[in-house]
């Protein structure tokens, strides 16, 4: 008897250990149909986006001054924002922006060097570069000589 209750107790515990991890994926994600709704709505937008700037390029036969070539600009930018922000609704969009917003708390725990710093290092790469590069050179000539040497 002690052992089945043992053995409830710890399926209780597994089953509260799953249950946050199921929360935070339950924000994060959609229904996979959805997503797919999505991928195809951003496709569209962007596909109609380009096409239509080819079509109106190459077969509307208009003068098109500063404000007409602004305008179908402007539109092909919306038409390529609405299709990147269709395609972040998605499962996918979703784990990206998750991606970032970690990246970017990351980037915010770097210790950046001060400009002293930065500028110190600089010259010592700048001479260690110059150093190395003048020892090449001398060993290109060293070998040349022994090869002129013996070949000639």
């Amino acid at each position: 008897m002690a052992d089945n209750k043992g053995k409830v107790a710890t399926a209780d515990k597994k089953n509260t250990a799953k249950k946050p991890a199921q929360g935070a994926n339950a924000d994060l994600f959609i229904s996979p149909a959805l997503s797919a709704v999505f991928w195809i709505l951003s496709v569209v937008i962007v596909a109609s986006a380009i096409i239509g700037n080819y079509y109106y390029t190459n077969f509307v036969v208009v003068d098109e001054t500063t404000l007409g070539r602004l305008t179908r600009v402007a539109i092909v930018i919306l038409g390529l924002a609405l299709g990147l922000g269709s395609a972040l609704l998605t499962n996918k969009g979703r784990a990206l922006l998750s991606f970032s917003r970690q990246a970017y708390a990351e980037l915010r725990k770097v210790v950046w060097p001060t400009r002293q710093e930065a500028v110190q290092t600089t010259f010592i790469v700048f001479v260690a570069v110059c150093v190395v590069s003048l020892f090449l050179y001398f060993c290109d000539v060293i070998f040349l000589q022994i090869v002129r040497l013996f070949t000639l």
